[in-house]
């Protein structure tokens, strides 16, 4: 009979309220759907999610959460056009699993609690540009907080705050105006070298992307004689 009980109750708390369940449990799928979009099995459920922040003031409104331990299928976007947290605020959010635009993430929300604040952000996924320039690879990695290693700008024409870049395995886009930062540098968005450039994956236009969350983000690779260059030597000249 308390077996019985049990089942009931389980059954309940998921037809009638939010159960708390882990960010890769929402992303985790391996169906396209009838759009090539890889919805979530949990569209339409309500249900509760923790995270770090990792990215705020999204162009759409709201801002994204990783699991501590970060990695594929570990990160996803919050609708939320009202949002009161910070990059750093370790969060618990409940709310409906939407698709928006072909990227999935929490709407409706019914529950915001701040858990904790000024946490380090989860380490950077490193990604190459190969893996973001294909749909079914680069689906794992969609609302996480990841890093571009050593890749240059292509021969193609780039768009304001959009460029296209390489590192030998493909080409994929990095946008810098998805979080609202004004603070590139003509420098750093028309150079031809980069060291790293790190933000959020995104989906969008039938594309994903890299979308920086700020001016840091983009690292220019500097040219090997201002790397060795010696400053102590230069002054060693006016003694």
């Amino acid at each position: 009979m308390q077996k019985i009980l049990l089942v009931l109750c389980l059954l309940a708390s998921l037809s009638f309220g939010a159960y708390a369940i882990t960010i890769y449990n929402v992303q985790f799928t391996t169906l396209p759907g009838s759009d090539g979009t890889y919805p979530s099995r949990y569209v339409n459920k309500s249900v509760s999610l923790e995270g770090i922040v990792t990215a705020t003031n999204y162009k759409s409104g709201g801002y994204f959460i990783s699991e501590p331990l970060n990695g594929p299928w570990r990160g996803i976007f919050i609708l939320d056009r009202d949002a009161k947290v910070k990059t750093g605020d370790r969060v618990s959010v409940s709310g409906i699993v939407s698709e928006t635009f072909g990227m999935t993430c929490l709407t409706d929300l019914t529950q915001t609690k701040i858990l904790g604040s000024a946490n380090s952000l989860p380490q950077p996924i490193l990604l190459t540009t190969g893996q973001l320039s294909r749909a079914d690879e680069a689906e794992a990695y969609e609302g996480v907080y990841a890093r571009l290693l050593n890749s240059t700008t292509s021969s193609s024409k780039n768009q304001r705050g959009k460029i296209i870049v390489t590192d030998g395995t493909g080409f994929c886009t990095v946008n810098t105006g998805f979080f609202g930062d004004r603070g590139f540098t003509k420098q750093a968005l028309s150079s031809a070298q980069y060291s790293s450039i790190t933000g959020i994956v995104l989906f969008g236009y039938s594309e994903f992307s890299l979308g920086t969350i700020d001016a840091s983000d983009v690292v220019i690779h500097q040219p090997t004689f201002i790397q060795n260059r010696s400053w102590g030597k230069i002054k060693s000249i006016y003694k």
